[in-house]
């Protein structure tokens, strides 16, 4: 793909308000690996896009002259269901992926907040929902990769198999790299059955020691849920647990009726359609306008984790909805005044208690307060390191981080 191919960017292809002059829609892995090499040699700032989901995360750009869209890479490559395998293009959207899948009843267990989410954006934020719990993260469920680089090579990694490891890792490499290091082309993954059967126990709180306690007591039992998540908002029970159990009939029940026995009050037991919203709803802390920030803990120190975010409207007047995994990583959605939402940010930030604080979403004048991907840490040197290697003119994601 040559640079006669690009064609003039327009208001649809923006990168967090700046409207790219160019855009490169490449349909082979060389054709990908070309362009990059060209923005390379004219030094152009370059974004990838995918489904556009998640062009506001990081820092605002200084300036986008190239956007390259993975849109013509958007094919089952090869689904072997008898080894719970799947080679995908980057461009495919994991809906149209799990739909497919779903013929041979099997899925690539992610979780995406966004419709429009393709395969490639999801593996370059790494972005994970509840099913985490049992399955990990995009960077665990990678067995092989295909990137464009961009000195011009296509490199090839991992295998088809699970057991294969031959060569770098360069999956895990590139994932959460949020498009600074390479071009994600195409994906192998491992996939698991759809469960026979599921059911979700959800359970509402009031008081956050007693949540808390009883988040615990069902973590440390011999109970394995497929997803295991919590949520704290405003409303009548601001604390609510929810434990899917995803497996055969019969372990469903065993499973649920334990659950049940630890759990105060009288928790809701879901099925069908209405378990289905409930874990929706817990995807949409990403689907409104306000500022996001993504953190982490330790599981133990959930009660001063609930402590912090409820402190947060009495002291720097911002209203908090938090949705996050019981193994201890969430996001909580910010609203109020953008001086208010960064003094919250920085008491986030200034707490022992969560780490790896991320503001993924927020406006412009946010950003230019509050540093989106916090204070340098020990590893940052590393990482800076690796991107001088495989991007050593500096143009892959326009200087929006994380490196």
């Amino acid at each position: 793909m040559g640079v006669d191919s690009l064609r003039p960017g327009t208001a649809a292809d923006r990168v967090d308000g700046e409207v790219p002059p160019r855009v490169g829609e490449p349909d082979s892995a060389q054709a990908f690996a070309d362009t990059l090499k060209h923005a390379s040699a004219e030094r152009l700032p370059t974004v990838i896009r995918g489904g556009g989901t998640k062009l506001s995360w990081g820092r605002p750009p200084s300036t986008v002259d190239l956007v390259v869209a993975t849109t013509r890479l958007n094919r089952l490559i090869a689904h072997r269901h008898g080894d719970l395998t799947v080679t995908v293009q980057a461009g495919m959207k994991l809906r149209d992926l799990n739909a497919a899948l779903g013929l041979e009843r099997q899925w690539l267990p992610i979780d995406s907040a966004f419709d429009e989410a393709t395969i490639g954006g999801i593996v370059a934020t790494n972005d994970a929902g509840p099913s985490r719990h049992r399955h990990g993260t995009p960077r665990d469920l990678v067995i092989g990769i295909t990137l464009a680089l961009a000195d011009g090579r296509v490199a090839k990694a991992g295998g088809t198999v699970v057991k294969n490891v031959a060569g770098y890792d360069l999956g895990k490499l590139v994932s959460g790299s949020h498009g600074t290091l390479a071009g994600i082309v195409d994906v192998t993954f491992k996939l698991v059955p759809i469960p026979q059967t599921s059911a979700t126990l959800v359970a509402g709180y009031t008081d956050p020691a007693a949540f808390a306690h009883d988040v615990a007591v069902l973590d440390a039992t011999q109970i394995e849920p497929a997803a295991f998540d919590i949520r704290a908002d405003a409303g009548e029970t601001p604390f609510q647990l929810k434990l899917r159990i995803a497996t055969s009939p019969a372990a469903c029940d065993a499973q649920i009726a334990a659950a049940r026995a630890l759990v105060s009050g009288q928790p809701t037991l879901l099925t069908d359609v209405a378990e289905q919203a409930t874990w929706a709803a817990q995807l949409d802390v990403l689907t409104h306008g306000d500022p996001v920030v993504r953190f982490a803990w330790l599981p133990a120190r959930l009660p001063q984790v609930l402590s912090l975010l409820a402190e947060l409207p009495r002291v720097e007047d911002v209203q908090v909805m938090f949705a996050g995994r019981v193994a201890g990583s969430g996001m909580a959605r910010l609203s109020g005044q953008t001086s208010a939402v960064a003094a919250a940010v920085g008491r986030l930030r200034a707490s022992s208690d969560v780490g790896n604080v991320v503001l993924l979403r927020g406006s412009r004048e946010l950003k230019e307060r509050v540093d989106v991907w916090g204070p340098e840490r020990p590893s940052d040197r590393v990482a800076r390191a690796v991107k001088q290697s495989l991007d050593p003119a500096g143009i892959l994601n326009a200087g929006r981080g994380p490196i």
